[in-house]
């Protein structure tokens, strides 16, 4: 027990403190009493401006705040005037004081604000139209609400007066493009200088690979020594334009290249869908919170004109089968432990740059992703008598990092032209794939339901929770604790020690080894990239020690992945988890071992988990890419 009070830092006294807290809250909190524009209301203490003016339906806008970042305040858009202040103050930063009195649209304020988004609108470029995030921006939002055209005087004054920012002139090898990774596209021109990104990729992951550069009108946002992302630590999760409110950093949008794919039906044309896009979808449509708008989304793809639809969930029941297998085999006869979950090409990408020694403890199985993509252009194209190069498969993920994932040259076979063929052609995300139906004019949820096409459309309530926090972990034991001869296997939905949106979880789950023994299986479920960094130093100091552990780069996992809708509501990611759990109690085929495609596909083609084929097809290997990032010889401007 005390191993997981050290994980989870619920010491007894951080409890009793929060306690004392608690009730000193409830027996002595007292309302402060504000006024906003003529408005008398009343609002719990330590309450900032802004909240307390979003929370009783006053407007006020904001660029650099995000519900789930570290308030910055440092686009001055968020200004209001409050009596006895001589000077605006910013709502994201400023708490109320009983009596304030407070003016969000005062001539001053609103002219202010115009000010300030006409600088910045003078700034940026004039491509709204081709922009990744047009329709989805809130820069043009704001420039919408406040009409700043031309002819406002202050975008007059810096044009006739003043040159736009050029950074050559101080900065001949800067470049603001940068579209060194597969997974995410910058174009620093249309960068607002929220300052987002930044505290995106420190608050949530830890690895700091952008800052500011420069002052004043040549401050910029960059990586160190101004390397390619590609050439720094960066892991792909997309956190940073998860975030984003322009077009500033985005994924690498792919939705034109699948647009001509199913305008030509020159081929046969696939698709697959991760766990995590379904409640991402149902969210972004407002279904009720118990309705599983999986048919939904198979009929919308349909409609998108893909020949077959096929679920990932049968291949996160493939990675199961696979996965627990090589984790009974290591119990049995030996190998190094911790094994590490292998499904996050976040966490991949964070091994190979910065923990390149760990690279034996990660499973040596392929992602569900990079799964189906090789049963599809082998075992399914060979029910179809067709060769790999004559099937597209697209791939749609949560997930950034999925695009670089399925650039590696170890996911490619031979055609029958002898030429590489890719085992997925297109990875778009959950944002792309919105994008697709708002270009064909299309919404799932006027539909009628649809079904997954077979041989590989069945998938088990165990896989669909891949896509949270702890859901591999929960998938696994649920077939482990039956495959080894557990008596009495922990009821579903039962683990609730793995469950939630804590960073760093812990069970102790028991197994039975090959000779019948009982064995305690130590387990850990960490998400976020700055957590996994602090739970490895534990490893490292031998501090703690576990078997078995599933890690996810983004916090939350998959749900929260870097290609989701983006969005402001700071529970928007419990909602998601909330769906994925209902949905698990609502299925009737809930254990991965119990698929019938999985049984029919290790019965006609595979034969048997870890097997000979299986081994070929569905596992792969790691690299050390630590020293392409130490040797700078290898950066070019």
């Amino acid at each position: 027990m005390s191993m997981l009070s050290s994980v989870l830092n619920k010491t007894a006294s951080a409890a009793n403190t929060k306690i004392t807290r608690s009730l000193a809250t409830a027996a002595a909190e007292k309302m402060v009493n504000i006024t906003i524009n003529g408005r008398k209301i009343q609002v719990k203490p330590k309450t900032t401006v802004l909240d307390a003016a979003k929370a009783n339906g006053f407007y006020i806008p904001t660029l650099c705040y995000h519900p789930r970042l570290p308030i910055a305040g440092n686009c001055r858009l968020c200004l209001v005037d409050v009596k006895g202040s001589w000077k605006p103050l910013t709502a994201c930063t400023t708490e109320v004081w009983e009596g304030m009195e407070i003016e969000t649209d005062s001539p001053a304020v609103i002219e202010t604000v115009r000010s300030s988004l006409a600088m910045m609108r003078e700034e940026h470029p004039n491509d709204c139209m081709t922009c990744e995030s047009n329709g989805d921006c809130e820069f043009q939002d704001l420039i919408y609400r406040y009409q700043i055209d031309a002819q406002h005087p202050v975008r007059s004054l810096l044009r006739n007066k003043f040159k736009k920012t050029n950074h050559s002139i101080t900065e001949p090898c800067y470049s603001p493009y940068d579209n060194s990774t597969f997974s995410i596209a910058r174009d620093m021109n249309k960068c607002v200088k929220c300052g987002r990104c930044i505290r995106a990729c420190h608050h949530f992951q830890n690895i700091n690979i952008l800052g500011f550069i420069n002052r004043a009108g040549y401050e910029r946002v960059g990586t160190p020594m101004d390397r390619p992302m590609n050439f720094t630590k960066c892991v792909e999760c997309g956190q940073c334009s998860q975030v984003c409110p322009v077009g500033a950093i985005a994924e690498r949008n792919e939705v034109i290249e699948v647009l001509k794919q199913l305008d030509s039906k020159r081929k046969v044309v696939v698709v697959s869908t991760a766990p995590a896009i379904r409640v991402a979808l149902a969210e972004n449509f407002n279904v009720e919170p118990d309705f599983d708008f999986t048919p939904k989304m198979v009929a919308g793809l349909k409609k998108l004109g893909f020949d077959y639809v096929f679920d990932t969930n049968f291949s996160a029941d493939l990675t199961i089968m696979e996965e627990g297998t090589e984790l009974i085999t290591r119990l049995n006869e030996g190998g190094k432990f911790p094994m590490f979950t292998s499904c996050c090409p976040g966490w991949i990408n964070m091994v190979e740059k910065s923990y390149p020694e760990l690279r034996d403890n990660l499973s040596s199985c392929k992602s569900p992703q990079q799964m189906i993509g090789a049963v599809i252009k082998t075992y399914f194209a060979k029910q179809l008598n067709l060769n790999p190069e004559d099937i597209i498969h697209v791939s749609v993920m949560p997930c950034t990092a999925k695009k670089g994932e399925a650039k590696r040259p170890e996911f490619v076979r031979k055609g029958s032209d002898g030429k590489d063929v890719p085992d997925i052609d297109y990875v778009i995300t959950t944002r792309e794939l919105l994008t697709l139906l708002k270009l064909k004019k299309i919404n799932p949820s006027e539909l009628k339901d649809a079904k997954f096409d077979s041989p590989l459309g069945i998938g088990s309530s165990a896989g669909n929770l891949f896509g949270v926090t702890g859901g591999v972990m929960e998938a696994a034991v649920r077939t482990a604790q039956i495959i080894t001869g557990v008596e009495n296997p922990i009821p579903l939905g039962e683990l609730k020690a793995i469950r939630g949106l804590d960073g760093i979880k812990a069970a102790n789950v028991p197994l039975k080894t090959k000779d019948g023994k009982d064995v305690s299986v130590r387990a850990a479920v960490v998400s976020g990239g700055a957590n996994i960094q602090k739970f490895l130093e534990k490893i490292k100091n031998k501090e703690l020690e576990f078997d078995f552990v599933e890690m996810m780069m983004c916090p939350g996992g998959c749900i929260n992945g870097g290609g989701q809708p983006k969005s402001a509501d700071p529970k928007v990611v419990l909602n998601k988890m909330q769906r994925m759990y209902t949905m698990d109690n609502q299925a009737s085929l809930r254990l991965s071992h119990e698929n019938p495609e999985i049984k029919e596909i290790y019965e006609k083609f595979l034969h048997e988990p870890n097997g000979h084929l299986s081994h070929e097809l569905l596992h792969t290997h790691y690299n050390d890419r630590s020293k392409k990032i130490q040797d700078m010889s290898l950066h070019q401007k």
